[in-house]
């Protein structure tokens, strides 16, 4: 008894000593990760701060915030255009991946393999090598310098990323309730749209994330895209900012920063919840 005791004693102890190391570990790299941007919003905090040459201070020693208001004089435009481009792309990514992911869902063809691999294989190529050819094409139908070219390249990724996304949400829709869809004579399109769509919502509200996120941050389309154009996306608006600003002062960069980051952490954290469903019913699936 008292042998098996201690053995108790030593293996709560080991547990406890083991979750408390899980612990401290998995803070300390919670915070290595986090002090950037703490760092970050506290240099756009400072009046006229030179982190390079002095060193950065934990706490802003007189917080302003006339660095916020020169950036956001500066890109307010910027950041309203990339939000319209970005919900833009992803209105088409809905519109173009819904129907392909339920028609790779539904339809069990022999090259199902094929397109899938195509479609990762999309993801691979990189955006300057799309850029060139975009420009070109783009310059023919008259639609460089605009917001259409914008969407239309961003859509490019978003299109196959939401595809690839929805149709691991789609697999987890049973097929017994499309079958009796069928049979109460309800088509394809109608078996999509009132049956697939409403279980799939927290998938299309990840996918429809995902693909936000990264129209959100896409730099190459836009400089290539809109080099000469007042209507350019918010990463573009940031390096030309940082450019005319670097030599002068690190507040109104770091602002821009910050303001740049606000919009995606707002859509992010709301669609959270949903996010957390959609992973886990895709990887249950996958």
């Amino acid at each position: 008894m008292g042998s098996n005791r201690k053995g108790s004693r030593k293996g709560t102890a080991f547990r406890a000593a083991r979750q408390v190391t899980l612990n401290v570990v998995g803070v300390s790299v919670f915070a290595v990760l986090l002090f950037p941007i703490y760092w970050t919003v506290c240099v756009a905090l400072e009046n006229d701060p030179d982190p390079l040459v002095t060193a950065p201070r934990l706490l802003p020693s007189n917080p302003v915030f006339s660095n916020f208001v020169s950036a956001f004089n500066v890109e307010h435009g910027d950041i309203l255009t990339s939000l319209i481009v970005s919900c833009a792309a992803v209105g088409v990514g809905l519109l173009v991946a819904i129907p392909a992911a339920f028609a790779l869902r539904r339809f069990r063809v022999r090259y199902t393999a094929i397109v899938i691999g195509v479609l990762l294989v999309t993801q691979m190529v990189p955006s300057i090598s799309l850029s060139i050819a975009f420009y070109t094409l783009f310059n023919d139908i008259h639609v460089l310098d605009s917001y259409g070219s914008l969407i239309l390249a961003d859509s490019t990724y978003v299109v196959p990323l939401m595809v690839l996304l929805l149709r691991a949400f789609l697999e987890s829709v049973p097929t017994e309730l499309m079958e009796a869809a069928r049979l109460d004579g309800a088509g394809e399109l109608r078996c999509m749209m009132s049956v697939v769509v409403p279980m799939s919502v927290p998938g299309i509200i990840t996918a429809s994330l995902f693909g936000f996120l990264g129209a959100w941050g896409d730099f190459v389309f836009g400089l290539t895209l809109n080099a000469g154009s007042s209507v350019q996306p918010m990463t573009l608006g940031l390096y030309r900012f940082f450019t005319q600003y670097s030599t002068a002062s690190w507040g109104p960069i770091m602002a821009t920063v910050v303001l740049a980051a606000v919009p995606a952490a707002l859509i992010l954290s709301v669609g959270m919840r949903w996010v957390r469903s959609g992973l886990r019913a895709g990887a249950l699936q996958g």
